[in-house]
């Protein structure tokens, strides 16, 4: 076995793309990176795993499905759908994340990937779905994008699994008359990159907190927040969205003088799915607010 078959074998090593966007403003942004040779390599902000045949420069970039053009094969989205600039031949294999927690098999008869080009789309059988990818072999790139068979998803819809979600922190800058300040929590499948919903939400602080969670599509949510002066709205239905706006599921509003506040998400069950004691103050010694810090 070659040095470069072995690469291509090996785990895939992370790298952090650089971000390139048209302004500093700009929510649309694309992913560069310098690969130096063969081997897998796994995107940090994406999760998107290339198996390189060389090396090149790759650039990459989430843009909006149109699913007028999915519906008549009776197909909606399961991931973003991303657009993929490099050399023919470069990339081997494309892995792209899902968010399912439904066995391996049935997966075989829900997920596929659709490689869609200027001469139209087109289906791809899945070489391996993992617990985490779905995996395909690439010659050439355009846009490739993660697709749910419609009919075998509503098939087994009355006796759903839950996907893996996640929930993003964005807290608004305070209005000072008021003395209010705005948190929004947006709720989401494991899939969407994180730095896609930052981009939509440039004039919010985004707060890191543990996001992991299990959701289910169609059911609705609540959150619960004793120190919130309102909680909007009252309930939201969970669906899975992948952009482009990422607008927020919900919207707490809090006093100024908060500094920590703790959040939960229930599900129609009245059960937490995701809790968390949430900071809202800066690193200084006072614990000065955020804004103040210019973070």
């Amino acid at each position: 076995m070659s040095e470069d078959d072995t690469k291509l074998m090996a785990p895939p090593s992370s790298f952090t793309p650089e971000l390139q966007s048209e302004s500093p403003k700009s929510a649309q942004i694309s992913y560069r990176f310098m690969c130096p040779g063969p081997g897998r390599f796994q995107c940090s902000s994406t999760g998107l795993v290339f198996v390189m045949a060389q090396k090149t420069e790759l650039v990459y970039k989430a843009i909006q499905w149109n699913e007028s053009v999915l519906q008549p094969s009776g197909k909606i989205p399961a991931g973003l759908l991303f657009k993929i600039q490099c050399p023919e031949d470069a990339v081997c294999q494309l892995h792209l994340p899902h968010c399912e927690t439904k066995d391996a098999e049935f997966l075989k008869s829900l997920l596929s990937v659709v490689h869609i080009t200027d001469d139209g789309m087109s289906i791809l059988k899945p070489l391996e779905i993992t617990d985490t990818h779905v995996i395909v072999t690439v010659s050439h790139f355009s846009a490739f994008g993660i697709v749910r068979a419609f009919e075998v998803f509503y098939r087994f819809f009355s006796n759903p699994c839950p996907v893996h979600g996640q929930v993003l922190l964005f807290l608004r800058p305070p209005n000072l008359n008021s003395q209010r300040q705005n948190l929004h929590l947006v709720v989401l499948s494991r899939n969407v990159p994180l730095e896609e919903v930052r981009r939509r939400h440039q004039d919010s602080v985004y707060i890191p907190a543990p996001l992991k969670c299990l959701l289910f599509e169609d059911q609705h949510y609540t959150v619960d927040c004793p120190t919130a002066f309102i909680v909007q709205p009252k309930k939201a239905d969970f669906d899975l969205d992948f952009g482009p706006n990422y607008h927020p599921t919900f919207e707490i509003r809090l006093s100024t003088s908060i500094k920590v506040v703790t959040i939960a998400l229930r599900d129609q069950k009245n059960t937490d799915v995701w809790k968390h004691d949430v900071d809202l103050t800066g690193p200084g010694p006072e614990g000065n607010h955020i804004f103040r810090h210019g973070l």
